[in-house]
């Protein structure tokens, strides 16, 4: 079913059986509501590459496009207002996309990835067309690469992944076996009794961690060397190939542990909680699932100095286990959660520290490790790259991502800001984890050892400024300036007692301490040194020293409290998705 619009272009066409119409799932829900908040356009479009078998025609491409068309209703559906007003999603009878083909002009690794950046920045408009684009790259006219660009409420990575090696399946000739898992069936199982259990369960683990976690993993004061910006670098080391898989836990678990390990060491957090991006295909149902069901887990951590690496790695590869479990959830209601926890703590929730493990969709490694040979480790570590890869755009301070395993070879990404985490620091935190990966491979590693085996110590806070609250690094300078953004505040001062941060201010007449907490939490995203004060003390007039604790207190007080009554509103901005 394919027709030729002109040289540059053909069109897959695909009729199936009948429309229907249904409930949005958690992802689908999830993906929407935080892109059309977004400003940049960031993640609305996810891509997927399959190389395409010599002697394969364009026109044999668009017959296998159009059967993935059929047999995937997520790429024939538009997302729509109901007649409730709430979203749906609908399955259109038919449909078609158009096949660009582009002959590569020059480096073919170059041209793809322009053509990839110009793809990822058209957003899809979701309640009309279909959410695909494809493109055919040809070299001498011959077909060697296809791109599918897909929306994100459509698929996520692994759904991606799923249409990219189906795609080679059927241009391999061979049939694709099972029927398809469908969104609105899984909209369905999602509000089933099972679902909806499943939901609550990953409420209260989400609320138990929120409750007790730092609201900023790092919170950091800037770096000496550091300048406002975001880096990715790519480290990829044969050493860490031969190295994980001789390590009693998977390759993720052992990543992880690694970046959690030199973090927990770098920001001295030694525990916490940090978001892991997961896919959840547990089921074999939802194994090939073309559709969007990914979302965040929240996995607490605790690095002990008296435990081993080996210790760390195998409590979080079962905390992380635990925690996948907890990763099905309304986004809506679990930020209604952050928002009260938030505002009853005085925090922001920030989404800083992310682990994605994308690897799992592309793990070639063999079942029969070779034996691990220290002098072979060592000539694999001078083999070592690490590279600045093209500027990403992730919404974390410092995302880690075990971007593919296979024998020959580890490849992990990390993203950070440059302001804490300069570029040397980024290539050198890769390292470090290479050098403690391949060192616990060949013998127990001390987790007091660590700093003096890789180089990461922790940074240099201010004892005069820095302060642990509430599990958080908190800077006092960085909370007085977050109090001076509230209107009606002319002065304000921060001390820390026995735990608890106390604010005095002067200012208007009307304030209160209700208004006062509401108005900082509103200014505190994007914040992550400040914190939103216990008590707030507001006096009649300015004390002659305002450095002066004491002379505050001998102010005549207007009002006093801690802000968090009963009618405080949840009004913690959504500045990062839940997905």
């Amino acid at each position: 079913m394919v027709h030729s619009v002109d040289t540059a272009e053909i069109r897959a066409i695909v009729a199936s059986a009948s429309a229907r119409t249904g409930p949005l799932t958690l992802g689908q829900r999830n993906v929407l509501r935080w892109i059309h908040r977004e400003t940049d356009g960031r993640s609305r479009c996810i891509p997927g590459f399959t190389e395409v078998p010599a002697g394969r025609s364009v026109a044999e491409i668009a017959e296998a496009i159009g059967a993935l068309l059929a047999r995937h209703e997520a790429l024939r559906t538009h997302y729509l207002p109901g007649a409730d007003g709430e979203p749906v999603q609908r399955v259109l009878p038919e449909g078609s996309v158009p096949i660009e083909v582009r002959e590569v002009v020059g480096d073919a690794h170059a041209f793809v990835l322009d053509v990839l950046a110009v793809a990822l920045a058209r957003p899809f408009e979701v309640d009309r067309g279909l959410p695909v684009r494809v493109t055919v790259f040809t070299g001498g006219g011959a077909p060697f690469l296809v791109m599918c660009t897909v929306s994100h409420v459509a698929v996520d990575v692994g759904g991606a992944e799923v249409l990219a090696r189906q795609l080679r399946t059927l241009l391999d000739g061979a049939a694709l076996d099972t029927p398809p898992h469908q969104p609105i069936e899984h909209a369905a199982w999602e509000n089933s009794a099972a679902g909806l259990r499943r939901r609550a369960a990953a409420l209260e683990h989400w609320s138990t961690q929120l409750n007790r976690m730092p609201q900023a993993m790092f919170a950091l004061p800037p770096h000496p060397d550091g300048t406002p910006g975001y880096r990715e670098a790519l480290l990829r080391s044969r050493a860490l190939a031969m190295a994980v898989r001789t390590l009693p836990v998977s390759p993720s678990a052992a990543v992880l542990a690694a970046g959690v390990v030199l973090a927990a060491l770098y920001t001295d957090t030694p525990s916490g909680a940090f978001i892991s991006v997961c896919g959840n295909r547990f089921r074999p149902l939802w194994r090939d699932y073309v559709g969007t069901i990914a979302q965040d887990a929240i996995i607490p951590f605790a690095v002990g100095r008296d435990a081993t690496f080996l210790d760390i790695a195998r409590r979080l590869q079962l905390d992380a286990m635990n925690a996948y479990r907890y990763a099905q959830f309304d986004a809506a209601r679990l930020w209604e959660i952050i928002d009260a926890v938030c505002a009853r703590r005085g925090t922001s929730f920030h989404r800083d520290w992310v682990f994605n493990d994308i690897g799992v969709h592309a793990d070639r490694r063999s079942t029969e490790p070779a034996p691990l040979d220290a002098d072979s480790l060592v000539r694999a570590i001078e083999e070592t790259t690490v590279e600045f890869v093209t500027d990403a755009d992730l919404p974390a301070a410092f995302f880690l991502t075990l971007a593919g395993v296979s024998d020959d070879c580890v490849d992990i990404r990390l993203y950070a800001d440059t302001e804490f985490l300069p570029p040397h620091g980024i290539t050198g935190f890769l390292l470090a984890m290479e050098r403690l990966l391949v060192t616990a491979a060949l013998r127990p590693v001390r987790i007091d050892e660590i700093g003096e085996l890789t180089g990461i110590t922790p940074v240099e806070r201010d004892g005069a400024d820095w302060v642990r609250v509430d599990s958080c690094w908190v800077s006092i300078a960085a909370t007085t300036a977050l109090l001076h953004t509230v209107p009606g505040i002319k002065n304000a001062r921060v001390w820390h007692d026995n735990g608890q941060l106390i604010a005095y201010l002067v200012g208007d007449f009307a304030l209160r301490p209700a208004d006062v907490h509401r108005a900082a939490l509103a200014a505190l995203p994007g914040r992550p040194a400040a914190m939103c004060p216990h008590e707030y003390v507001v006096c009649t007039s300015l004390p002659h020293n305002p450095d002066d604790r004491e002379a505050w207190r001998r102010q005549s007080v207007s009002s006093a409290g801690t802000g968090r009554d009963e009618n405080t509103e949840s009004i913690v901005d959504i500045k990062n998705p839940v997905s």
